[in-house]
């Protein structure tokens, strides 16, 4: 579902909460798709520079809550970019390197300030024709949130929320003396399951955003799917990918994307200011960087306290 694989672990026999939870996902896949002609999302982009449209409350949230970090990180995270994934079509077959001319008339389509949201009428308004949004960056990380909401609403004290790339874990780990969980980093360059280290830690939310699930190569020369909002090419830097582990799995997709644009100096100043926090950094010779307050307990092993 949503172009990954999808797993909820509870730790007791609750088929009809797991069914609940996959029935959620369904809707939310129906609500936010950009390749579904009846989702909400493509209403409000096919509607772009037509007329307002109205949305549930569900699609409001989540597109008010992507703009304000597209305003607050506007140089690495931009929900408009939806023009410039389209365009290059990286992990959707036909990948191309664009033209010039065709990136700069998609850069042109992704001004914030032409984004019209009407709290009272809950509509949502692309004021340009040709404007898209795309929440792909940040929808799993508020899908993440609501389902273990809901698990705790109803009663579940332990589970694993593991939406591809993104996991959410609730209450303390049944299996373990302690109650804490070890949750393992994918190595980039391997094979799935393949661990580079791992994290020991409370129940957290853990994101990692990296370039070797979706890209293509022309000769020598590797074309990932993190786009740069300024330039409109994919984003040119010393690292393989970043992983965020903090509360909120929202957050923690945005930030996955913004820090693996500032990389590890700048990345790890802006965990720093962010409560309960961390990241872990891997770069392309697979050194690993890890923010302060993960701490080591043995080899290829981090504590969180």
């Amino acid at each position: 579902m949503m172009g990954t694989v999808i797993a909820i672990t509870l730790f007791d026999p609750q088929l009809a909460l797991i069914e609940a939870s996959y029935d959620y996902l369904q809707r939310m896949d129906q609500v936010f798709s950009m390749n579904r002609p009846d989702s909400e999302l493509m209403a409000i982009n096919q509607q772009a520079g037509v007329r307002p449209v109205k949305v549930s409350a569900t699609a409001f949230e989540l597109i008010h809550d992507a703009l304000q970090y597209s305003q607050r990180h506007a140089d690495s995270f931009n929900v408009l970019i939806g023009p410039l994934v389209k365009l290059w079509r990286i992990g959707f077959g036909g990948e191309q390197v664009p033209a010039e001319t065709e990136i700069q008339r998609r850069l042109k389509l992704m001004d914030l300030s032409q984004v019209a949201l009407d709290a009272s009428a809950q509509t949502v308004y692309l004021k340009q024709a040709g404007m898209q949004l795309d929440l792909g960056a940040i929808a799993k990380g508020y899908f993440a949130d609501k389902l273990v909401a809901q698990l705790r609403a109803a009663g579940v004290a332990s589970a694993i929320v593991n939406l591809g790339g993104n996991v959410k874990l609730l209450g303390e780990n049944p299996l373990t003396v302690d109650g804490r969980w070890e949750v393992g980093i994918q190595a980039p360059q391997a094979i799935r399951g393949i661990p580079l280290l791992q994290v020991q830690m409370p129940a957290r939310t853990i994101v990692t955003s990296g370039i070797f699930e979706r890209y293509f190569k022309v000769g020598n020369h590797m074309y990932h799917h993190i786009l740069d909002p300024q330039t409109g090419y994919p984003v040119r830097n010393q690292v393989d990918q970043v992983t965020i582990i903090t509360a909120q799995s929202e957050l923690a997709e945005v930030l996955a994307t913004v820090c693996y644009f500032k990389g590890p100096q700048a990345g790890a100043t802006l965990i720093a200011q962010t409560p309960q926090t961390e990241a872990v950094f891997v770069d392309h010779q697979q050194h690993v960087i890890v923010t302060s307050g993960l701490q080591p307990r043995r080899k290829g092993v981090y504590s969180i306290e």
